[in-house]
């Protein structure tokens, strides 16, 4: 919805070899594979979680995109999303998406920031939900994934020796607050997803680096959704795509 329907935003034409990194779900590659048959997607992911029944010029692979990269040929695209907190050297993975890019080839990669943000200052009176956000990227860092990295994707993404690189930025509503109707169904839409993804997020890390208990979680994570539903709090984070194409 929020690229009103497309999969991407880099300037691309009939890709022959595709990879999508950090796959998850594997819905973005089944979707590419669909409406572009002519192409070989590949996605790939440290978790076997994607759906057997795939478009035949769709595949799925067990890796891990921070290990090398061990591909045979090049590709003419490569994608990622939602992959903050996710790295743990931006600049290895920059240099190694240029080296398994064919020449004139793209790397789009996109993720909402870890943050929530307001235009009136409500954001301000969401205490439990800033708390939270402090206390993931805090326990994120310790755990060596910075949450906090894509504002630098830009700039890594140009030293990397990539040319012809961009940056846009969305405004994403946490909530259905907005008077906008495309913007209140995304916000819709956002705040389910942050609802049901709070809990996870908030568990892993909470007992695994700051000692937490469950209960003590639970407690906290139930005050983060209460703001979350409060109409009056205007929250919205960020969205930022990066793309950029490898030199001839």
């Amino acid at each position: 919805m929020l690229l009103k329907g497309e999969l991407h935003r880099a300037p691309i034409k009939n890709p022959a070899r595709v990879l999508d990194i950090g796959t998850g779900t594997g819905i973005w590659a089944i979707d590419f594979a669909d409406q572009h048959t002519g192409s070989e997607v590949i996605g790939n992911d440290l978790s076997p979680i994607q759906p057997s029944w795939v478009p035949p010029n769709c595949r799925f692979e067990i890796d891990d995109f921070e290990q090398p990269w061990s591909y045979s040929k090049p590709f003419d695209y490569i994608h990622g999303r939602e992959l903050e907190g996710c790295i743990r050297d931006v600049d290895r993975l920059m240099a190694q998406a240029l080296e398994n890019l064919r020449p004139r080839g793209w790397f789009e990669i996109a993720s909402m920031e870890v943050n929530t943000y307001s235009d009136d200052g409500t954001h301000l009176k969401a205490t439990t939900l800033l708390e939270g956000v402090k206390f993931m990227h805090d326990c994120a860092s310790k755990y060596g994934k910075d949450m906090r990295t894509v504002h630098g994707w830009k700039d890594k993404m140009e030293k990397a020796g990539f040319v012809n690189v961009r940056e846009e930025i969305y405004k994403l509503p946490q909530g259905p607050w907005a008077k906008d109707p495309k913007m209140k169904d995304l916000g819709k839409f956002h705040q389910v997803n942050m609802l049901e993804a709070m809990g996870p997020y908030c568990y892993a890390l909470f007992t695994r680096v700051m000692g937490w208990q469950r209960s003590e979680i639970e407690v906290f994570v139930a005050g983060i959704k209460n703001e979350l539903r409060d109409p009056n709090l205007h929250l919205y984070t960020k969205v930022h795509i990066v793309y950029g194409q490898k030199p001839e």
